[in-house]
């Protein structure tokens, strides 16, 4: 099986355990603190993927947001998985989560499946050959300014200075009020890839967030780096990221400059 009808098939698989148990009963558990939760379903959606994907690529390390790493270590392709990005609103019963699975070449993505179990919506991206949904392509929204633009804003409070932020969101308010904070990364970047959303801005993210993600928006056309304008390197930890279009990429990077 050719391996974007792989990852693709995967995900969808995975999103079908999360569709089911959507406002059913499970367990789960706190990890590093209050609001990082696991449950039952992250644990049975991550099985099912690692155990595919040493079905199909034994010798390709793997590192998962539950499992951590797996052979990352050698020269080789990396398996990055979250096999349900946005826990919290799934237990809040939220309809806004995904299954996010990328493969990972020295910190670049090169393939990137983002799948969204309750709208039934398979994003997709495969590098150097464009970005899709449901196998229709897709591209960044065309707008040149941020007035009135859609963006959104977030941060993991116990990795960031939050001040930052909010500086960030009262310099901004000047041209739009239109701020949004969705609760799942990958998801968040596949809108904007989309054009649903224009641009998503975060810190304190870990690879397995956006490690599909950003490649699906790069490929629609759009631009994604750090908050300094340099490339996104998945291999570092507490990563920062802004996407959007090419137009208000360099707008966003200005509002982050020291005053």
């Amino acid at each position: 099986m050719d391996i974007g009808e792989f990852i693709q098939s995967t995900a969808r698989d995975a999103g079908h355990i999360q569709k089911e148990a959507f406002h059913k009963t499970y367990t789960w558990r706190t990890k590093s603190g209050r609001g990082d939760v696991v449950t039952e379903v992250d644990e049975a959606c991550e099985k099912l993927i690692i155990d595919r994907i040493r079905a199909e690529y034994p010798d390709d390390p793997i590192l998962s947001e539950e499992a951590g790493a797996v052979g990352v270590e050698r020269d080789r392709p990396v398996w990055v998985i979250d096999p349900l990005d946005g826990t919290r609103n799934f237990m809040m019963g939220i309809p806004f989560f995904c299954v996010s699975i990328g493969v990972v070449r020295r910190g670049v993505a090169e393939v990137g499946a983002i799948y969204d179990p309750i709208h039934d919506e398979m994003f997709f991206a495969r590098k150097s050959e464009g970005a899709f949904c449901n196998g229709e392509r897709i591209q960044v929204a065309d707008e040149d300014s941020l007035d009135d633009a859609i963006i959104s804003v977030a941060w993991v409070r116990r990795k960031v200075d939050r001040t930052r932020f909010l500086r960030l969101i009262d310099g901004l308010s000047k041209e739009t009020s239109y701020f949004r904070r969705f609760g799942s990364a990958a998801l968040v970047a596949a809108y904007v890839a989309c054009g649903r959303v224009h641009a998503y801005l975060q810190g304190g993210l870990n690879s397995w967030d956006m490690a599909a993600g950003l490649l699906i928006v790069e490929e629609a056309g759009g631009v994604t780096t750090d908050f300094h304008g340099r490339p996104v390197d998945l291999r570092h930890k507490d990563i920062e990221v802004i996407c959007s279009n090419p137009k208000l990429h360099g707008i966003l990077r200005s509002e982050l400059a020291p005053r």
